[in-house]
């Protein structure tokens, strides 16, 4: 293809994916392949990778995006998923996406893959923690077993999420305030 057709097709592509149906669309597959990716990660040492509340971080450090309700979604899928009590996952995703949102000033300059393994190695131990609290550990392991094995897992695949999540967010046309116009 020569180079003013691509040009010409990505314009194209990327101007239709820009509505809020869309993105909204976007964010549900987004939770869904969290979902996914939290159920079928393995356990080490009887810990799992907390990816609902990495994604909800996620969203959180970015500045255009509804944070609030994609903290409840995930925190809601992540409790049908385990079948915790009510609120658990809930809580603790808005708790974690909170926090994320106030620690956006510290995240400039720096990597995104260095910011998600940050983010999943901070998140992972006190979800153990907060699972723990709420008496939604599986019995067996230790808690402290679990506290320190959750961190090493969490920031591999937080690393890997918060770098390819931004190129994915641009396609689905988050990456900027859109005109009411359609571009020609």
């Amino acid at each position: 293809m020569s180079r003013p057709l691509t040009s010409y097709l990505w314009r194209t592509c990327s101007s239709a994916v820009k509505t809020k149906a869309v993105q909204i669309c976007f964010t549900l597959i987004c939770l869904v392949a969290a979902a996914a990716m939290q159920e079928l990660l393995p356990a080490f040492v009887g810990a799992k990778t907390p990816m609902l509340a990495v994604f909800a971080v996620y969203t959180a450090f970015r500045p255009s995006r509804n944070w609030i309700l994609v903290a409840v979604a995930a925190g809601a899928l992540e409790d049908a998923l385990n079948g915790n009590t009510s609120l658990c996952g809930v809580c603790f995703a808005l708790l974690a996406a909170t926090g994320a949102h106030f620690a956006r000033s510290f995240e400039y300059g720096m990597p995104q893959a260095a910011v998600g393994a940050v983010a999943a190695m901070i998140t992972a131990p006190v979800h153990e923690i907060w699972l723990s609290a709420w008496g939604a550990l599986p019995p067996g392991c230790p808690m402290i077993v679990r506290f320190c094995a959750s961190a090493l897992p969490s920031a591999i695949a937080g690393a890997f999420a918060f770098a390819f999540l931004p190129a994915a967010e641009v396609f689905a046309g988050f990456d900027g305030p859109q005109s009411g116009r359609r571009q020609r």
